[in-house]
């Protein structure tokens, strides 16, 4: 049987390819950008030369660098690479950079970031893919999440810079998680991926909205601060308009429930949490709105930050603690389950 033809350096924005003296000279001139090298890395900042920022210390990390080029034009726009391969474990580092803030947000890095994960997974073999990003680099941290990535720890105070310290978060992503996202078949069968984890990537991978008359798969969250409050929001739009409810929202395409939750949180309420367990599960079924929900619901804790309103254009409205005894009302209906789970484990 042919193998099946899919193109491994070409993506829908972007493609990997070999790079060029040329390239390392671009590559030297990022390095003039210190912003850019302290969201790179956790070393001292201090400018390269093209010879430095060449594949060859890569190659000798047993490893492969990519130039990144854009198929509209093969303008050169930054780097990528796996690298401290070990073949025994059949593990990999990776690496990326955007080098202009012009071709940040435009879609560039999140496109190589899937060619190099499937090039790493599908050419390579391997098994696993970490990384690890400075906690200050949210825009990275969250691409990394919406690659499929998941956070595995962190090192506390790794990083200092400007007189504050900071965390070191490592992730990773294992190639079942990412043949279950994407579809895509594997020359080998990991054991290493629970029960648990499959059956949430498998559920990632339903379209959230294909049709209207398909079920919409949510994530909601009851979360805790030290007191045993929970935090809740006031919802100004449909589905569950003018009630209060759990912070949440729908899964995106190819994206997992427990990477989805976190996401959902942090775009919403501004906080870092982290997952407890799972709750209960909750579906919601209106046919005269063409409303067909089902919502999978974790408690979580805030690690980190200060519970603030960032959806933009009023979609939510006040935000607030609450005792769990002591609830506000209407409470949204698929929230009401939740809240009862979260009553019987913290309380009684």
């Amino acid at each position: 049987m042919a193998p099946r033809n899919l193109n491994a350096f070409h993506g829908s924005k972007v493609r990997l390819a070999a790079p060029c003296p040329e390239d390392c000279m671009r590559l030297a001139r990022y390095t003039d950008n210190y912003e850019y090298l302290r969201n790179l890395d956790t070393d001292i900042a201090v400018p390269l030369t093209p010879d430095e920022t060449g594949s060859s210390a890569v190659r000798r990390d047993n490893g492969f660098e990519f130039a990144l080029r854009t198929l509209e034009d093969n303008r050169f726009i930054g780097f990528t690479a796996l690298y401290r391969i070990e073949w025994n474990n059949r593990s990999a580092r990776l690496a990326i950079g955007i080098g202009e803030d012009k071709d940040r947000g435009q879609g560039y890095g999140s496109d190589a970031l899937a060619l190099i994960i499937r090039y790493g997974f599908h050419e390579l073999n391997l098994n696993r893919i970490a990384l690890e990003v400075i906690e200050y680099n949210e825009a990275a941290r969250r691409a990394y999440l919406k690659a499929g990535f998941r956070e595995e720890g962190r090192q506390r105070s790794a990083v200092l810079r400007d007189g504050t310290q900071y965390d070191l978060i490592s992730m990773s992503i294992l190639a079942e998680e990412w043949a279950a996202r994407t579809g895509l078949p594997l020359s080998f069968q990991s054991t290493s991926t629970s029960a648990k984890q499959k059956s949430e990537y498998a559920a990632s991978t339903l379209p959230a909205a294909a049709a209207s008359d398909q079920p919409r798969i949510g994530v909601g969250a009851v979360i805790l601060n030290e007191r045993n409050e929970v935090l809740l929001v006031w919802r100004n739009r449909q589905p569950e308009q003018y009630t209060w409810s759990i912070p949440g929202g729908k899964v995106d395409p190819y994206e997992s429930l427990e990477t989805a939750v976190i996401r959902e949180i942090k775009e919403e309420v501004d906080l870092d949490i982290t997952i407890d367990q799972l709750l209960c599960t909750a579906e919601t079924i209106r046919p005269e709105r063409e409303e067909h929900w089902i919502s999978v619901l974790y408690s979580a804790r805030k690690i980190r930050g200060i519970a603030r309103n960032l959806e933009e254009g009023g979609a939510i409205g006040e935000i607030g603690w609450f005792p769990l005894h002591d609830l506000p009302s209407p409470l949204a209906c698929f929230a009401v389950p939740a809240l009862e789970a979260a009553k019987r484990l913290y309380m009684d």
